[in-house]
Order: C-alpha cells, then structure tokens, then sequence
C-alpha cells in the first residue's frame, strides 16, 4: 500500500500516524476541534468540523463520519448516504488557528467501499498503476497562482498592465500577506522555495519543492483554503479564477513531474543535450497526446478558455522544448530535471488533473509515442509553419474539450466511468447555463444588429 507524507507542525515524516499518536498531538497542542476536509468531484472544498474529544471517543479515523452524498453532487437522493473516512497521515496542527487541526478524509459508501468517483480515489489508482510499472514515485511540484483584491488600493500607485513580475515593495502592497501565508505553510512542513509578485496587477505566487503525488494534491486544496483564511486577517479577497481580467495575465496552475524509483530520478540523463532520457520524451509524448482531452480537467470553466490566448505567456500549442514558454511542456533549466506541464489553471481539481497526467504519461511509455522538440517561438510562427511542423493546438472552449475527453478512452478510465459521466455531465449543465445567461456583450455587440 502506497503511504504519503504526513504533515504535522514543524515536521514532514513517511511514518504513517496511528489514533495514539493522533490522541497525544491533540492533547499537547490543546485541540477543540477537528476540521475534516475533502473535496468534491469539481475540485470544491468540503469541510465539516467534530469536537477533538467526540473524534477520538466515537474513533472516527476507524468509522469515519456519515454525510449527504447528494448535497456535494455524488449520489442521487434516494441512494445519498456516504462516509468520510479520515486518512490518519494528513492529521495537521494548524499553526494560524487556535485550538484547531485538519485531516483530510477519504470518501467511500455505506459499506466502507472506496467510492470510484471520489478524487482521492482516483489519483490512487493512478499512483497503484505507476508502481506496478516499476515507478515507486511520481514526484509533482505544482504552482499555484491567484490574485489578491486589495480593499484599501491606493490607484495613483498600482502596477502597470503585465509589469508586476518580481516587482518590489511598496508597490508590492502583499508582500507581508505572502510572508505570513508562506510562514504558515512552513510550519506544517511545507518547503518554500519562494515567493513573488507575478505578472499581473495583484498577482502572486508561492512556489514548494516537490511531493508525491496525492500530498501534491493534498496541498493544492491546502494552499487555497489556507491562503483564502488568512487573507481575511488583512482585508483582502482571492480569486483562484483563471482569468479575472481581460487585459491581465492569467493565473494558471503549471505542474513539474518526474517519475523516481528507488530515489533516482528516472527521467535524467546527464548525457543528453536537454537532460532527459527516452522514457522521459515517451511520457511527454502521451501527456502531449492526450493533452485535448486533459483540457477538459486541466482547464475545466468557461472562463479557462479566456486564459487560453495567445500573448500572455499561457500555452496554447502542443509541443514541447527545453526552456521554451510557447509550448504547453516546458523543460526548466534545472540539474534534477523534470517534466513541466502549463496550460493547467488553479479551477482545476488537482487529483483528477494530476491522475490524468500519469495515465497519459504512462500511455506514452506504453506506446512509445514521442514528439521532436518545438525549439522556437512558436507565436511567431506563421501558419504555414505551424502547419509544416504538424503543431495542433488545445481546445478553444469547454464544450470542445468535454468532446475530446469523451473520446479519449485512457482518460475515461483513468478517472473512471462514474467520476468521469458525472464529471462530463456536470460541466455541460454549466456549459448551457452559462451560455444561456445574457450579458452586457450581448447588447454591445448585437443591441443594434
């Protein structure tokens, strides 16, 4: 059985934790209460709070806690009992909150069967697939980018349109929100590498070290509860949208992978020009191929596809290079090399997006599929040489990517059939709400028609 890193403050550990040990941090740290935290198929946080004493009475890492399956879009409402069954690696001290710790629950039905379309479920399943290939880790390192709203913005100071990267104090106006937000993901055992301004107006960023891949995951849902929480404390408001303005860049969620057996990276080869071995280019060549698909879970709102354009450094072009921002798989400059994904955005559901990355890699293996290296600037090509060099591009909008998903049998069963129908079916129902709703656009551009 796959164990993940446990995070306890100060701590990071492979050692699983038992209720005991779960029992002595809650009594030295004077715990009330226990947020159980899961997410739902869309990537949503659910959270529901138990007294620390009535967790460890009623041994709720043993029976987990009953919940409405149909209320968070699961099951149906004759058949909506679920369970949430606490994994007892994630219990987490939360050092920005007094009395109060998380643990991050695994979802299954009455029968304490795992539910197939639960996300935790599905990455998994993804990770048991890679190990019985011979891959004992899938080392991620996601980035996470969002803007902060800033209630008390002084506009005769504000950045300049695409101009915040790295840009310093005092027009850097969250830097001590960063400081504080980082501080905190140190304590629970988080390596920072760093933290900065990014391109937009009031665009940040706050990048870790890598992870196996479900306390990746883990962590994303982390970041943004956590980030979202403390923000309160200065006035601000987070958006994790795709692209909140028209005119700014957009935030995405980029993810370095590397598979590793026994502590070796298995994508490095120090004697190639790019670093990278066969088995490397065969992975990027199934995620290349199977990357329309993927759109649909890596890019999964409306609003994604308006991140999704040329200009404003989000990938668009399938293709891949060393160092080059213009292809949606990048490979950074870096000894211990890795597999950079771009096109992904903070809406996505990160076990999801994350499975589907390895079963399309391992796909990629399997197969033997690889794509020549994209060296240039491929905005700058004419289309004739996008042409020429066989470049297809993702999809436009949602609708196009669900169709791509549909037809896309490793990633229908990747994710599963019911997580992936109820995946498909809900995103279409939002699909033609979204495009039935009527705007100001409509009126500018056909009031008059």
């Amino acid at each position: 059985m796959y164990i993940h890193k446990k995070f306890i403050i100060g701590t990071v550990s492979n050692v699983p934790m038992t209720q005991q040990q779960i029992k002595k941090e809650i009594e030295v740290h004077h715990i009330r209460w226990i947020q159980v935290h899961f997410t739902d198929l869309m990537g949503g946080l659910r959270v529901f709070h138990v007294p620390a004493d009535r967790f460890i009475k009623d041994d709720v890492i043993s029976n987990g806690s009953r919940f409405d399956g149909s209320s968070v879009g699961f099951r149906k409402v004759e058949r909506s009992d679920m369970i949430a069954v606490p994994d007892p690696d994630t219990f987490l001290v939360l050092p920005h909150l007094e009395g109060e710790a998380l643990i991050r629950a695994n979802l299954c039905d009455v029968d304490y069967n795992q539910y197939r379309a639960g996300p935790r479920y599905i990455l998994q399943r993804a990770v048991d697939s890679a190990m019985s290939q011979g891959y004992d880790s899938i080392m991620i390192s996601p980035e996470v980018e969002f803007y902060v709203f800033n209630h008390n913005e002084d506009k005769f100071t504000e950045i300049k349109a695409n101009q915040g990267y790295f840009i310093a104090p005092p027009l850097d106006n969250a830097k001590e929100y960063r400081k504080k937000l980082s501080d905190v993901l140190m304590d629970c055992g988080y390596q920072v590498k760093y933290h900065h301004h990014e391109s937009g107006k009031s665009q940040h960023e706050i990048e870790i070290t890598d992870l196996n891949a479900l306390p990746a995951a883990d962590f994303c849902c982390f970041f943004k509860y956590v980030a979202r929480d403390i923000a309160t404390t200065y006035n601000f408001d987070i958006t994790f949208m795709p692209k909140p303005f028209s005119n700014e860049a957009g935030s995405g969620m980029h993810a370095h992978i590397a598979l590793h057996n026994k502590g070796k990276n298995m994508f490095a080869d120090d004697n190639d020009p790019f670093g990278l071995n066969q088995t490397a280019r065969y992975f990027i060549g199934g995620i290349l191929d199977h990357s329309r698909g993927i759109a649909a879970i890596a890019n999964p709102t409306l609003n994604s596809y308006k991140r999704l354009i040329p200009h404003y450094e989000a990938p668009i072009y399938l293709a891949w290079a060393p160092h080059n921002r213009s292809s949606l798989i990048r490979i950074p400059s870096k000894k211990n090399v890795d597999v950079e994904v771009r096109n992904a955005d903070p809406a996505a559901n990160p076990y999801l997006l994350f499975a589907a990355l390895i079963h399309a890699g391992l796909d990629g293996i399997k197969k033997k599929i690889n794509y020549e290296p994209i060296t240039k600037n491929i905005y700058k090509m004419t289309d004739e040489e996008i042409k020429q060099n066989n470049i297809k591009r993702l999809p436009t909008n949602l609708m196009e990517a669900l169709e791509e998903f549909k037809q896309d049998t490793v990633l229908m069963d990747a994710i599963g059939r019911d997580g992936a129908e109820l995946f498909i079916d809900t995103k279409t129902q939002e699909w033609h709400h979204y495009m039935g709703e009527i705007t100001d656009q409509d009126y500018k551009y056909y009031f008059h028609c």
